[in-house]
């Protein structure tokens, strides 16, 4: 069983940390950020070198970027470095599950261990996700709701992740530049949203380190 999977399941060791730079890495390079995200070898280079120098369990290389795009970061990524790959793509708030179904599986197929979906609407039918944990679980990838209201629903096959800790596995978000206060059954650690524009780049150490 994975790090991953036993943090799934409730067998936490210490929490894993997932910070959120995808796009700050553009200042490693002094790039403006749409010209860094549109070059995906560009970003598999500089992503490499961040997560050898950084370390961290998983490294998020997208935020809801275009799915054949974060396909090719990841695969190049993936053939650089043996660190758990992860990205965030957006949930389907009101609307229809199959783009996010679509996305997923794109993301999983190409390496990512750790799938973020993103909601900042109000909390839908749970239902609605179902098909989104089953496609999941059967590419070998962990599931992270990031939504308000995620602690809120019943325990199922992914983690909710909130900004306070609560009594059952989930994934803790902390302010970019913050430091985190994990509870007893925190079991990843990641940033609210993307440093950038709140960290700069020198900083970013410092910012991961806080995140311990």
């Amino acid at each position: 069983m994975s790090a991953l999977e036993a943090a799934l399941a409730g067998r936490i060791d210490r929490p894993l940390l997932a910070p959120q730079f995808a796009a700050l890495a553009a200042e490693v390079e002094e790039l403006d950020v749409d010209t860094f995200l549109a070059d995906p070898g560009r970003r598999a280079r500089i992503y490499a070198d961040l997560a050898r120098s950084l370390r961290p369990d998983v490294l998020i290389v997208d935020d809801g970027g275009e799915s054949s795009l974060v396909a090719d970061v990841l695969r190049r990524v993936r053939a650089m470095v043996d660190t758990e790959l992860g990205v965030v793509i957006p949930g389907p708030g009101a609307g229809s599950i199959q783009p996010v179904l679509a996305a997923a599986r794109s993301a999983a197929e190409a390496g990512a261990r750790v799938i973020f979906v993103r909601e900042d609407g109000e909390m839908p039918d749970p239902r609605t996700l179902t098909p989104l944990w089953g496609s999941l679980k059967f590419f070998r990838a962990v599931g992270v709701l990031k939504a308000p209201w995620a602690g809120e629903l019943p325990k199922g096959p992914f983690l909710p992740c909130v900004t306070t800790p609560i009594d059952a596995p989930h994934a803790l978000a902390v302010l970019p530049g913050e430091a985190a206060r994990p509870g007893a059954s925190t079991a990843l650690i990641t940033h609210t949203e993307d440093l950038a524009g709140h960290v700069p780049i020198r900083d970013l150490p410092a910012a991961v380190t806080r995140l311990a």
